[in-house]
C-alpha cells in the first residue's frame, strides 16, 4: 500500500517520500478515505512536537474511513464508518487501530469532516467554550477561517455555546468552507470590515 513515510527527521520535509509499505495487521483495520492535516504533523517531521516518533513512521495524526477487518468484540464490524488516529500513521491507504482509538462517524457526516473532528474541532470547542467561556448572545471572529474547525458540525450542529454567533475572516470567500452557514467577512488589513461586526 501507498502511505507517507518520513524516513528522516527534516526542516523541509526532504524526510518525507510517498512510499510502497506493508498493509498494517491490528485489532481494527481501517481503509483510509480522508485524513486531516495539522500542525503536529508537520511538526513531527522535524522533531519539535511533543511527542517524537523515531523515524521511519507513518505520518498523519488522525484519519476517517471504513473498517475492512476487526478483531470480535472491538466493538466494530466490517463496513462501519469510523473516525479516529493515534499520532502517527493516518497518511496511508490502511491504517490498524487499537478500538479505542476508534469512534463512528455520526450519522449523514462525510468522510472530510469526521477525520478532523479531532485535532481542530475539539481544539477550538475546548478553548472558546470550556476555557474561554463562550456564553450564549456573544459573537466569535474567526480570523483565516480556512482552516478545520469552520467544518460544518462545529457550525450547524454544536454551535459552540446555544445562542452565539459566529463572523468569519479569510483573504477569499472561496477559501471559506461552502458548506458552513456562517457569514464571511473580506479581510485585506486588520480593523478593517472586522470593525464594522453586528452585535
Amino acid at each position: 500500500m501507498k502511505a507517507v513515510l518520513v524516513t528522516a527527521l527534516s526542516p523541509d520535509l526532504s524526510g518525507v517520500e510517498l512510499a510502497e509499505v506493508e498493509r498494517p495487521r491490528g485489532e481494527v483495520v481501517v481503509r483510509m478515505r480522508a485524513a486531516s492535516l495539522n500542525y503536529p504533523d508537520l511538526l513531527m517531521t522535524r522533531g519539535d512536537y511533543q511527542f517524537k516518533p523515531e523515524p521511519p513512521f507513518i505520518a498523519g495524526l488522525e484519519m476517517a474511513g471504513e473498517v475492512v477487518e476487526a478483531a470480535p468484540g472491538s466493538g466494530f464490524a466490517v463496513g462501519d464508518r469510523v473516525r479516529g488516529g493515534a499520532k502517527t500513521g493516518a497518511f496511508a491507504e490502511y491504517v490498524a487501530l487499537p478500538a479505542s482509538a476508534l469512534r463512528h462517524m455520526p450519522e449523514g457526516m462525510d468522510f472530510p469532516a469526521a477525520a478532523a473532528m479531532g485535532a481542530a474541532y475539539h481544539t477550538a470547542y475546548v478553548a472558546l467554550v470550556e476555557i474561554g467561556g463562550l456564553q450564549p448572545g456573544q459573537t466569535v471572529l474567526v480570523h483565516g477561517a480556512s482552516g478545520g474547525w469552520v467544518l460544518p458540525p462545529a457550525t450547524s450542529r454544536a454551535r459552540w455555546a446555544a445562542g452565539s454567533s459566529r463572523q468569519r475572516t479569510a483573504r477569499t470567500s472561496s477559501k471559506c468552507c461552502a458548506q458552513s452557514p456562517d457569514p464571511t467577512l473580506p479581510f485585506s488589513t486588520p480593523g478593517g470590515s472586522a470593525k464594522t461586526l453586528p452585535g
